[in-house]
């Protein structure tokens, strides 16, 4: 066996590529999961398996990534390991986003969370992290998506520190696993025999936030040594990764937009042609108020404009209520949200080499997120209100501007609750992965390699607590959007004033004093992965190649509630200025006149004297509710064999690589969820779907003169529906004759997929390329409400007796017959539509320039998408001649339609630094179909701008600074593309890091 191979001054260039391109064939094989070009003779595969090539410095990683592309048969993006561990990235979703067609979503105080490929979002992408399928999931807030409860993949779990290669295929291979329709992410962390010999390094860095003013450590460390001895080559590694942060994003949320008509519309004034509220002398409402304490002080001229505007909400609602095309904010309120998190990954890896034919590893890696939020709001509370808690119907206008589009630009308004509102959310994850392979060469021929792996992951959710504070019927409360951004909000009170708000029980005639919520959650995803693959070399231009797999996936969670209006007050002699604290120093980055304190609702103190937490008979409300418990589960059985040929031919006087294969996979899932029965008992209710799949992928590269490459691929491909709405649920309201039902028999999303990509190797760490994709989806999954008769939804007709009515002609006769159509919402497999792009990649080294110039280099990307997926609006009735069937055509979820970075470095001896610039544009959040007359919610463009810096002091010891988000971009969600509401507009602010590398 050859020993591994350093790069130094000394060896020629010549033989140093030869010998790189050797190794990165196999890396790109067997490592890095991208096809390597087809082989010679098996004894250069052998002496190329054999060797390593250690990289260092930027340059060198980018070339090693490039001859990795190169020789790929598909079309493959690569990054390598100090690409990433030098960049300004928080962790692995970061180093992506400048991967061609990659973006990024943001989470929870402004660290990258999720990732998009070619528009796709994150539920479409599968990532293995050493060859075998992992899942993870945290949680967030709810603006945000709340807690991951699908298949995507939270990348904020892992810190980028623990991986040494990273890549992202975009199309399909037949010896790939099937299940994405985005890309199939691969992570591969380091591996002793990646190095020639012992190696020992440490890192310390400290992370300074402009927002939360806090320096918080990110630590690393890996120990790494190779031995030869009696039974052959062993090896071992181990790496550790640790960071702290505290992470404040500040800014103003809508949480939603609504009608002014929804909730029951405002309290009509004096004189108005019909009264709103009607009499009820149990609230006090009459002609004169609108409840206690609370008179009709509103302008009519001014309400009577507003009751004029009207809107059908896309033709959905025939005759449309006053106020309809009013918007306004449902809970206008600002926020703190401050984020506190650890996370530690360890990785461990052995591996043997008994003799030249045979090589076996053992990869074990963990990781711990743990994460305690704390979110602070002052709002105003009854815009989101209906009248049992004495809500919106007891707020007059009583001034108010709109822009052309029907936006509530500027209101004021009596009769407003406010609250101030804390919560506190800790959860964490734990992921834990074991990996088995090995790899033996039987003949010179034939090769056989298996693998044996099991990833977990555990979301542990045991306390989100909510308590809420209320000061009711408030005179004055303005907000003013006229400047943008953040709106100004005037509460017309002394929110500072914690003597101002009031806990206690509801009166009786409806006026609310403060709420509290409970949850605990608990999410697993459990992927066991074995399989065995083969490979037979032909001829010296054609390689057989099969294999097995069988995958068990099983999902579960499990979510219980407690909390509610409370049933008794404060105890006596404790007041709301022992439980709360001054929230100071609020605002100082928003453009907008906010109040810099407000009284906070302080957790640790509430709970020692109202412990809404103990989940108790002591505290009337805070037992969980088993009775209305979530628990579900989805077990998948995948079994898949594939059969496919590398080859090598000369064709019209081309030489041409690629491979050819197909693969079927046959698909079980058994869904079960609790669901009560007509007695009111909890019980399982399990529904069993097969469906089978054949999957042919071609990969076809064609190699010009001057090193031009094109590259054509065409295959089937699938994504399996999400977990959540697999699961078998079921629920009837018989008064509002609707059922809401899961649908366990969806079929996965299926696509045939090509594309056609130019790539130019036109000199060192140099490329040029520019492709074309095209998606067509065969079918979509999305949520519909149709008519049916009951008996055609499947539900036994003891939900419908359960009262003791009949269905038999007795009496008394129930409200839903089994012929009786009722309303049924649930997702279906719909039409999908198809999926175009452009992607532009270039990678540019000034090695042209003099002197000191050819230090410098450049990295530039740009992607284009263009979708229309056809979106259910309303469902046509088929049992009526009319075809009542509304749709709309528009992006897919998450896509962005133009998408590019660009990074310009400088290298020396010494000396590194890099600016790098990602930008998105804007994408839908949510297809809302005219809900409520609003079409779409979605995200505001963002450009992001990053800056790294190092400098070798000695060889041995690199000094580092990093600059993450430099122009404090904000994260900005919106409604209505018409309209353009503001939902969510926070800041958190700019990053520093400062920190050393030492190896020793």
């Amino acid at each position: 066996m050859t020993r591994a191979i350093q790069y130094r001054a000394g060896i020629p260039h010549a033989r140093l590529r030869q010998i790189a391109m050797g190794v990165i064939a196999l890396v790109g094989a067997t490592q890095a999961q991208a096809q390597a070009q087809a082989q010679g003779p098996r004894a250069a595969t052998q002496a190329a398996a054999e060797n390593t090539v250690v990289v260092t410095g930027f340059r060198e990683s980018l070339n090693n990534a490039l001859n990795i592309k190169k020789n790929s048969d598909g079309i493959i993006d690569i990054i390598k390991a100090e690409d990433i561990s030098k960049f300004p990235d928080a962790n692995l979703a970061e180093s992506m986003q400048r991967v061609p067609g990659v973006s990024v979503a943001q989470g929870d105080g402004g660290e990258g969370k999720q990732i998009t490929v070619r528009g796709l979002n994150a539920g479409f992408t599968r990532v293995r992290i050493n060859g075998i399928e992992g899942t993870t999931a945290t949680g967030a807030s709810d603006i945000n998506g709340s807690t991951n409860r699908g298949r995507a993949f939270d990348f904020s779990v892992f810190a980028a520190e623990l991986f040494n290669s990273l890549a992202v295929r975009k199309t399909s291979e037949a010896g790939v696993e099937e299940g994405s329709l985005g890309a199939t992410v691969d992570l591969r962390t380091a591996r002793p025999f990646d190095f020639k010999g012992e190696t020992a390094s440490i890192g310390a860095q400290g992370l300074y936030n402009t927002v939360s003013k806090k320096t918080q450590p990110r630590l690393t460390a890996l120990y790494s040594n190779r031995w030869d001895t009696p039974v052959g080559k062993v090896g071992a590694l181990v790496a550790l990764a640790y960071s702290k942060r505290s992470a404040i994003e500040e800014g103003y949320e809508a949480v939603d937009i609504v009608a002014g008509s929804v909730n029951g519309g405002f309290c009509s004034p004096i004189g108005a042609a019909t009264q709103y509220p009607l009499n009820n002398a149990a609230k006090g409402i009459d002609a004169q108020n609108c409840g206690f304490g609370v008179p009709r002080s509103g302008n009519l001229a001014l309400y009577n404009e507003i009751m004029g505007r009207k809107d059908d909400f896309g033709g959905t609602v025939a005759a449309p209520p006053g106020s309809s095309g009013a918007f306004h904010p449902r809970i206008p309120r600002y926020r703190r949200s401050q984020t506190e998190y650890d996370r530690t990954g360890l990785t461990g890896t052995l591996q043997w080499r008994p003799d030249r034919a045979t090589e076996l590893n053992l990869d074990l890696m963990g990781g711990r997120y743990s994460n305690k939020r704390y979110d602070n709001y002052i709002q105003a509370i009854s815009f989101g209100r209906d009248m049992v808690e004495n809500g919106k119907g007891q707020t007059s206008i009583v001034d108010a501007k709109f822009d052309d589009k029907g936006s509530w630009t500027y209101g004021k308004f009596n009769g407003v609750d406010i609250r101030s509102e804390g919560l506190v959310d800790e959860y964490t994850t734990l992921f834990k992965q074991g990996v088995l392979s090995a790899k033996r060469d039987i003949t010179d021929r034939l090769v056989v390699d298996l693998m044996l792996g099991v990833s977990d992951s555990r979301l542990n959710n045991p306390h989100r607590a909510t308590v809420q504070i209320d000061a009711p019927n408030v005179n004055g409360f303005t907000w003013d959007f006229s400047k943008g951004g953040v709106p100004a909000l005037d509460f017309g009170m002394d929110v500072a004033n914690p003597n101002n708000f009031s806990f206690g029980p509801q009166e009786a005639n409806g006026t609310v004093h403060g709420n509290f919520v409970g949850r605990y959650l608990r999410t697993s995803n459990r992927l066991k992965t074995n399989s065995v693959n083969a490979s037979y070399e032909l001829t010296d231009n054609l390689t057989l190649r099969s294999g097995l797999s069988a995958r068990r996936n099983s999902w579960f969670n499990y979510e219980v509630a407690s909390g509610g209006i409370p049933i008794q007050g404060l105890p006596a002699g404790v007041s709301l200025a022992s439980l709360t604290r001054q929230l100071s120093g609020f605002g100082s980055g928003l453009d907008a006149g906010v109040p810099s304190s407000w009284a906070a609702v302080d957790m640790d103190k509430f709970q020692s004297v109202y412990n809404t937490e103990c989940h108790c008979s002591a505290v009337p409300l805070s037992e969980y509710v088993l009775a209305n418990q979530v628990k579900r589960q989805v077990d998948e059985k995948i079994d898949a064999l594939f059969l496919s040929g590398d080859f090598k031919v000369n064709a019209w006087g081309l030489p041409l690589r690629g491979n050819l294969g197909v693969r079927g996979a046959e698909t079980t899932t058994t869904a079960m969820q609790l669901i009560k029965d007509p007695a009111g008992q909890l019980v399982p209710r399990v529904v069993e779907h097969t469906y089978r799949d054949w999957l042919p992928a071609f990969n076809v590269t064609a190699t010009l003169p001057k090193d031009l490459l094109v590259r054509f691929s065409a295959g089937k491909t699938l994504s399996r529906a999400e977990y959540v709405d697999l699961a078998p649920s079921a629920s009837i309201n018989l008064t509002g004759q609707s059922v809401s039902i899961g649908n366990p028999t969806l079929d996965p999303i299926r696509a045939n997929t090509f594309d056609l990509q130019a790539e130019w190797y036109y000199a060192k760490n140099a490329m040029f390329s520019v492709g074309v994709f095209h998606k067509n989806i065969k079918t979509f999954i999305q949520r519909t409400n149709e008519l049916m008769t009951y008996a055609e939804t499947g539900l036994s007709n003891s939900y419908l007796t359960a009262t003791g009515c009949s269905i038999t002609g007795g009496t008394p006769a129930c409200q839903i017959q089994p012929n009786t159509q009722v309303s049924v919402s649930q997702m279906v497999n719909t039409k999908g539509g198809p999926l175009d792009g452009l992607e532009v990649n270039w990678q540019l080294p000034f090695t042209f320039l003099p002197g000191a110039w050819s230090n410098f280099g450049a990295l530039a990307n740009y992607t284009k998408v263009k979708s229309k997926i056809t979106y259910i609006t309303r469902v046509d009735n088929p049992r009526t001649p009319a075809n009542e069937q509304l749709t709309e055509e528009a992006n897919f979820i998450g896509l962005s339609p133009n998408a590019y970075n660009l990074t310009v470095y400088y290298e020396d001896k010494k000396f590194s630094a890099r600016v790098s610039a990602t930008h998105r544009s804007s994408f839908i959040r949510d297809v809302l179909r005219n809900a409520n007359g609003s079409d779409h919610s979605f995200a505001d463009p963002s450009t992001k701008v990053g800056l790294s810096m190092s400098y070798n002091v000695t060889p041995q010891l690199r000094v580092s600074f990093e600059a993450q988000n430099l122009t404090d971009e904000p994260l900005r969600y919106g409604k209505d593309t018409e309209r353009d509401d503001t939902l969510l507009y926070g800041k958190s602010g700019r990053s520093y890091v400062l920190g050393a590398n030492y190896k020793f």
